[in-house]
């Protein structure tokens, strides 16, 4: 009896721990909830439940609306097909298997480990999919399952080596199969979970740390490996990894002043010196739009007060460089030349990642986000259909908001942003935006690395890309096919450096940047040197002042002398097929064929048609320039710029314009002015009568004059004077001048001095208001400034002033009196009565609108007399006093 009870107590023993090993990892959750932490079974569940929807959308699917039932149609298709084609199509199925896929078989190529999760994937969510028509498909679990398993054996597991890139084993394959565990949870054994979950634990152990070679890890690659971490605890039921990269986290999100990371003026570096904030930059925020969503309303909800300047981040670094959908490519470093990643589609992303962001930003910032991305939606006509292509969640929400009444578009946004963290510049007027991409002994010219951008020399060497109507422009093939040695803007000599992966191709110099007027006008320039990044022994200052209608270009002390020609690149415009679109200089239209070219005199404009309404495209030569012209069709293919990319080849037809500065040139200049988006009868007029006057064009100082807005501006390379400007210190200064109020911007280019000291020859009556940066040294006779640039990293410095008429009015006076005492003003009576005109105007010296009219009475009178009792040089040159008089009011 005893025996027989004993082999019952064993029987039932055997059973309960037979049940025990049943149980899946999912009901062992309360033993994994370490360190204190508040998460429980319920936590864990509601957060994977978030990310399966997300992921599949089932909870947001309409089986009416056709771009949710095509994406789920291609889904299919990529895993089977009628030709046999798709992913489970061609799976190996056998025992005795060395591959899953044919085209997968490297034990040496990383990126075929990604690519076969990649695969997985796709078949993961094919069989989650309610109203996919493999939704638990019984046969594609049985062999979606015993591949994971095969992987896992086979390539990714615990007592492997990382070999190839590190990218795919810490990050690109752990995403995946974190993504195919949430889909596939409920049919995963304790057993697969453990050995999956163990597999990532052993590449990413740290997201803080790089695994293979101790590198810190930041920006994107950071928030890809916290958020790897973050739901992996959430499918392991471990709340100490999903807590772990947390106090990482909470850095990203505070503000640097030098390498990686996102600048208080809107810069976003990565890669240490690159312009990023279109490609890493995209990752970095889809990837914090992601852990938001993941982890809100759960025990580990990011709670750190710096993750709201993430939504500030949304308006002052992506907001300015998305132009109508298109992301500009001078911030997307080497992917420009993946021949898939064109500058629309990374917009896309970008907008979907800021829709995505605006759920879980404050009410007026998620407002703003929304107004802004609906603005870029409805304005970005290069999709036949925005939403076609995105997922069933995504398409939802796209299609939410556009049906949101209540959300208006934003508008378009005018203004000029200096982003000197990464010398870039940004400049939007009504019609066009305008883009500048410089380099200095902080930012790499270009980046190469994995054979991508390998004739990136000169897109980061004073690059000008104009956006307008033609929303194609850089969309359509350009990078493959334009001349990647006579990029707009760009002063070159077409030589080429020897490519180093990851190399930084710095400046010699220190000074790129510039500074802003009102956030709407704006300076920027480069002191360049080509020793560092071909080599060659090029070297000049180059500028670009931004005004309403007009971007005024100077280029000076250029110097080459390696025999080769040196050329400033003007336009290189991508053309209709046919290549015909119009070209006008002074007044004649040239020819229309393709392989056309001539060395042009004395051209003082030019106007282009361009390929779609309000894409035309104006140019003003104030000195009656040379310029060559080419009209060419070219013909290249991605795997020109990218190892990875197609040979096919591609051709385009693209139109030229350039000042050649001959060989060995010791000390060239240039001067024009682009007129995006006016007509040829606006051009023509406007090179009659420019608002524009150069002052200066030396080695030390470029400046100009933009009359109708009263803004004086100038970059002194060295301390010198322009115009009224006297600097002391290197420095990019701006004068405004309108109503009464003399508003003075500042900054320092260089980014290496403590302080700049301006001296204006004007008196001010009173401050209005000053940066704390700023010093007010003196007031009269002249203005005298000191601005602390010290660690500003190129930031506008501001001090307003009200504007001191009298000391004009007082000058008009001694012009009088002089011209009387010389015999120019030849009659008492006119002397007596252009004196009364003065002293009326002085009496309302603080009445612009009344001294407008007094000088409007003077102007008159000088025009009726000149030539009569006022000599007429005299007279125009008291013409000129009394207009710089009214251009005060």
């Amino acid at each position: 009896m005893a025996k027989q009870q004993k082999r019952k107590s064993m029987i039932l023993f055997m059973i309960s721990m037979l049940l025990i090993s049943l149980i899946s990892v999912k009901s062992i959750a309360q033993a994994n909830t370490t360190g204190g932490q508040s998460g429980t079974m319920e936590a864990y569940d509601q957060a994977r439940a978030k990310w399966f929807n997300k992921l599949t959308g089932n909870e947001k699917y309409n089986p009416n609306d056709p771009d949710m039932n095509n994406y789920l149609l291609k889904l299919s298709n990529r895993v089977t097909n009628s030709g046999n084609t798709g992913s489970w199509d061609t799976l190996n199925k056998s025992n005795d298997r060395t591959c899953l896929w044919k085209n997968l078989v490297s034990t040496t190529n990383s990126a075929e480990i990604t690519s076969a999760y990649n695969n997985l994937k796709d078949m993961a969510l094919a069989y989650s999919i309610k109203d996919s028509n493999l939704y638990h498909n019984e046969a594609l679990k049985v062999d979606l399952l015993n591949a994971l398993d095969w992987m896992y054996a086979n390539r990714y597991n615990e007592q492997k080596s990382e070999y190839g890139n590190w990218w795919d084993w810490e990050i690109g394959t752990p995403k995946r199969l974190n993504d195919i565990m949430v889909l596939m949870y409920d049919d995963l054994t304790t057993t697969q979970l453990n050995n999956y979950i163990r597999a990532i634990d052993r590449f990413d152990p740290d997201p803080k740390v790089r695994t293979l070679n101790g590198v810190k890890e930041t920006g994107a690659n950071l928030l890809d490996k916290i958020f790897i971490a973050n739901l992996g605890g959430v499918i392991g039921k471990n709340s100490d990894k999903i807590t772990q990269g947390h106090d990482a986290l909470s850095k990203e999100y505070d503000y640097v002043d030098h390498g990686d990371g996102v600048y208080k003026d809107g810069s976003l570096v990565q890669h240490f010196n690159i312009a990023y904030t279109g490609a890493y930059g995209a990752v970095w925020l889809t990837r914090t739009a992601d852990i938001l969503y993941l982890l809100k309303g759960s025990p580990w909800e990011i709670t750190d007060p710096n993750i709201n300047n993430v939504f500030n981040w949304a308006t002052d670094s992506f907001e300015p460089v998305i132009y109508k959908g298109a992301v500009m490519d001078m911030v997307n470093g080497r992917t420009l030349s993946r021949q898939y990643e064109n500058d629309h589609d990374k917009g896309r992303g970008i907008i979907l990642s800021l829709l995505n962001l605006a759920d879980a930003a404050p009410q007026e910032k998620s407002t703003f986000i929304k107004r802004m991305v609906k603005e870029w939606i409805q304005t970005d006509t290069t999709f036949p259909n925005y939403t076609a292509g995105l997922s069933i969640y995504d398409i939802n929400l796209v299609k939410s908001l556009m049906a949101d009444s209540a959300i208006q578009p934003r508008g378009e946004l005018l203004k000029n942003q200096v982003l000197a963290g990464m010398d870039r510049v940004v400049h939007l007027r009504p019609g066009f935006g305008f883009a500048i991409s410089m380099f200095s002994d902080r930012i790499s010219a270009f980046e190469f690395g994995n054979g991508e951008n390998s004739k990136g020399w000169y897109t980061g060497i004073g690059m000008t890309n104009l956006y307008n109507n033609d929303l194609k422009q850089f969309k359509n093939d350009f990078w493959p096919t334009v001349d990647s040695f006579r990029l707009a803007g760009t002063t070159t000599d077409g030589s080429k450096g020897i490519l180093k992966d990851w190399a930084a191709y710095y400046n010699t110099r220190t000074w790129a940047g510039g500074s802003t007027m009102d956030g709407y006008y704006g300076t920027a320039s480069m002191d360049f040197s080509l020793a560092n990044v071909t080599g060659s022994s090029l070297q000049g200052k180059k500028s670009w002042f931004m005004f309403d209608d007009e971007i005024v270009a100077l280029g000076s002390d250029i110097k080459g002398g390696d025999n080769r020609k040196v050329e400033t690149i003007v336009e290189n415009r991508q053309l209709s097929d046919a290549g015909d679109n119009q070209l006008t200089v002074n007044g004649e239209t040239k020819p229309s064929s393709l392989g056309w070219s001539e060395q042009m005199e004395n051209v003082k404009w030019a106007h282009l048609e361009g390929n779609v309404q309000h894409s035309d495209i104006g140019y003003y030569f104030p000195e009656s320039a040379r310029i060559d012209s080419l009209r060419e069709a070219r013909t290249g293919s991605w795997r020109d710029i990218n190892s990875g990319g197609p040979t096919t080849p591609i051709t385009r037809n693209y139109l030229s314009l350039a000042f050649n500065h001959g060989i060995n040139p010791q000390d060239a200049s240039y001067s024009y002015v682009l007129l995006p988006n006016k007509s040829k009868e606006d051009v023509e007029a406007y090179s009659q009568n420019p608002n524009v006057t150069i002052l200066s064009n030396t080695k030390d100082v470029h400046s100009v004059k933009e009359t109708s807005l009263g803004i004086t501006a100038a970059n002194f390379f060295a301390p010198g004077t322009a115009d009224f400007i006297t600097a002391e210190n290197p420095a990019s200064v701006m004068v405004k001048e309108k109503q009464g109020e003399l508003t003075l911007s500042v900054s320092d280019p260089t980014q290496k001095q403590d302080k700049v000291i301006i001296d204006l020859d004007k008196t001010g009556i009173s401050v209005i208001s000053k940066d704390d940066t700023v010093n007010v040294l003196q007031t009269s006779p002249t203005i005298k400034v000191e601005i602390n640039v010290a660690g500003s990293i190129g930031r506008t410095h501001v001090v307003k002033f009200q504007d001191d008429e009298t000391k004009d009015i007082e000058r008009l006076d001694q012009v009088i009196d002089f011209g009387y005492q010389n015999g120019w003003i030849m009659n008492d009576g006119i002397y007596n009565s252009l004196n009364s005109k003065v002293d009326q105007i002085q009496k309302h010296k603080n009445d612009s609108d009344l001294i407008n009219e007094g000088v409007k009475a003077l102007e008159n009178q000088v025009q009726a007399q000149s030539g009569k009792m006022i000599n007429p040089v005299f007279g125009n040159f008291l013409l000129s006093k009394t207009m710089l008089l009214e251009s005060h009011n």
